[in-house]
């Protein structure tokens, strides 16, 4: 019988090749033999080196999956390269409970698939559904939910993947404060109370609010459901323990119908900045244009800080700001809903700032400092107004209560309102939303109804603009009689 040389650890002996390998070392402590030596079983030289190739991925990974389970135990890697031996059998990873609801003929199936296979092998719990259950720390979760969500994250950029991250990590964190860094599946329900007491008490002493509240609630919810896709739970064996518990809201003590909790901030005050008179003598930089366009578009901060050059368009006979998401790419951003998406035209002291930053603020974007910097600003030159008797301070996030406000007065409609500020029309009515808002000819005209006057141009009358608003409409063939 003729031997040729081995390569690549496919050899031929007489006509027939064969997998001679030699077994690496890393997986020597799970594998009994030093070489593998096995028939391929074909007299084609192309599809003896095709066989190799998957025989060897396939041994790669039963041999990952004794050694992840022989040195970290039931741990998520362990778990995951245990139910990837699968895929060699074109079957999916089905807890027990769940095999036995089933019909009994696929249940029989996955056993004569097993049929060969060595009694100790990994797969052969896998395809059982007896996998251990994953032992995974709770504040390890944030990091294998960033893994698993990557999908999810590909729009944001830097700054936004920081705050997602650290919402987990806080709420983990606190979690194992009130009491202990347990494994995921040992968390019962008693411990979702201890951790539901914690914030309760923080918003009946009124240092947060109950939004914030509800959301470190949810933060921990989403992690141990994500846990249990992780582990291959089944909805109907499915426990979230922090299911049942909900923040109760702290009584109102005001009469105010302000549910945003920021106080908006005084209208003559947002017009004084547009204008320039309220920084008059003192040195300005980016933090005051931005702002000056946060308060006359009523965009959030993070749609004008975060813009990339592309979404800015000057040279359209209406200049405007796309807000929309931005998958890939240097300036990738997410944005806070679908409703967000919109075009913001750009009139006066906004259309001003906007020219002069034609490809947006990079001293800012994709970070997250402008709040806090503007608020520092404002703050250390004495430029917001005395904190409202009994109420809030001031901070800059009120221009877009008072961008509304302003709307408002104006005459325009709340879902008028909430088309130009991004806000969802479809929660506002209670049902599902058709059409598309208005185009931005007519977003133009709306925003013209707020915009402040500045030194090179002046807004229309209302009553002039009104009547060209209806004129659009008619134009467009709507019955407005």
């Amino acid at each position: 019988m003729s031997v040729s040389n081995c390569v690549d650890g496919v050899e031929r002996r007489g006509n027939v090749y064969y997998l001679r390998w030699r077994v690496p070392a890393e997986f020597r402590a799970v594998e009994s033999r030093t070489e593998i030596n096995q028939s391929l079983k074909t007299c084609d030289e192309a599809e003896a080196r095709a066989t190799a190739f998957l025989k060897k991925n396939a041994l790669r990974k039963l041999w990952k999956a004794r050694l992840l389970q022989a040195n970290e135990g039931p741990s998520a890697e362990a778990f995951e390269a245990a139910v990837a031996l699968l895929d060699d059998l074109q079957l999916p990873y089905i807890p027990i409970q769940g095999l036995l609801a089933g019909p009994f003929e696929e249940l029989v199936a996955r056993i004569e698939k097993l049929d060969g296979i060595s009694a100790d092998s990994p797969v052969i719990p896998a395809a059982l559904g007896v996998c251990d259950v994953p032992h995974i720390k709770i504040r390890d979760m944030p990091e294998i939910m960033e893994k698993r969500w990557e999908h999810k994250l590909k729009g944001m950029h830097r700054d936004q993947k920081r705050q997602w991250r650290n919402r987990y990590k806080h709420a983990a964190r606190i979690f194992s404060e009130a009491v202990s860094n347990k494994n995921v599946h040992e968390i019962t329900e008693d411990d979702a109370r201890r951790y539901y007491n914690h914030w309760q008490a923080r918003v009946d002493s009124g240092s947060i609010s109950d939004d914030q509240a509800i959301k470190r609630l949810r933060y921990l919810r989403q992690m141990i459901a994500e846990f249990h896709k992780l582990a291959g739970t089944l909805p109907s064996q499915t426990f979230n323990p922090v299911a049942g518990f909900k923040i109760e809201p702290r009584p109102k003590k005001d009469v105010s119908s302000n549910q945003g909790g920021k106080p908006a901030l005084p209208v003559a005050w947002v017009r004084d900045l547009a204008s320039g008179k309220l920084t008059a003598g003192i040195e300005t930089d980016e933090r005051v244009d931005i702002g000056i366009v946060v308060a006359e578009t009523g965009c959030r901060q993070t749609e004008i800080v975060h813009l990339p050059p592309e979404d800015i368009v000057l040279n359209s006979t209406i200049p405007h700001l796309r807000i929309r998401y931005v998958e890939e790419g240097e300036h990738a951003r997410d944005i806070k809903n679908l409703a967000s998406i919109r075009l913001v035209p750009l009139l006066g002291a906004a259309l001003d700032v906007m020219r002069r930053y034609p490809d947006g603020f990079s001293r800012y974007r994709a970070k997250g400092s402008f709040s806090g910097e503007i608020n520092r600003f404002m703050k250390d030159n004495g430029l917001f107004p005395a904190q409202p008797e009994g109420g809030k301070p001031y901070t800059f996030g009120g221009t877009r209560h008072t961008w509304e406000e302003r709307a408002r007065a104006a005459g325009m409609k709340n879902e008028e309102r909430a088309f130009l500020l991004g806000h969802s029309v479809g929660k506002l009515r209670g049902r599902p939303v058709y059409g598309d808002g208005p185009e931005l000819k007519l977003r133009a005209l709306y925003a013209e109804l707020v915009a402040f006057p500045t030194e090179t141009w002046r807004p229309r009358p209302h009553a002039e603009i009104w009547s060209l608003i209806e004129a659009e409409f008619k134009a467009q063939g709507y019955r407005v009689e």
